[in-house]
């Protein structure tokens, strides 16, 4: 029991404010970067449009977001397919162990 407090403390003296700063600061680096980076392709393919620069990081923000659902998305549809491969493997060992073959 002496050995799960001393984890605890340790994991309590972490410094949280200092990791969650750190990690919210890295996601509006990448934001701001993506937004700079769609707002350069709105300027390539409509060269008469001029984005607003205060629109930056919303759209840098929307891609980031629209990219983790993507992503959810299709990792959700590949778990469903090994989900169902798996059920289709066993369905074959019980088929195979009832007709003998072990």
């Amino acid at each position: 029991m002496p050995r799960i407090a001393a984890v605890l403390s340790t994991i309590i003296d972490l410094p949280w404010k200092d990791i969650l700063s750190a990690l919210l600061t890295f996601l509006y680096s990448i934001a701001h970067y993506v937004g700079m980076f769609v707002v350069y392709l709105l300027g390539r393919v409509l060269p008469a449009t001029k984005v607003p620069t205060d629109l930056v990081d919303p759209l840098g923000y929307l891609a980031l977001l629209t990219a983790f659902l993507i992503l959810v998305q299709v990792a959700k549809k590949v778990a469903w397919i090994i989900v169902l491969v798996g059920w289709v493997l066993i369905l074959v060992r019980i088929v195979l162990a009832l007709l003998g073959y072990q």
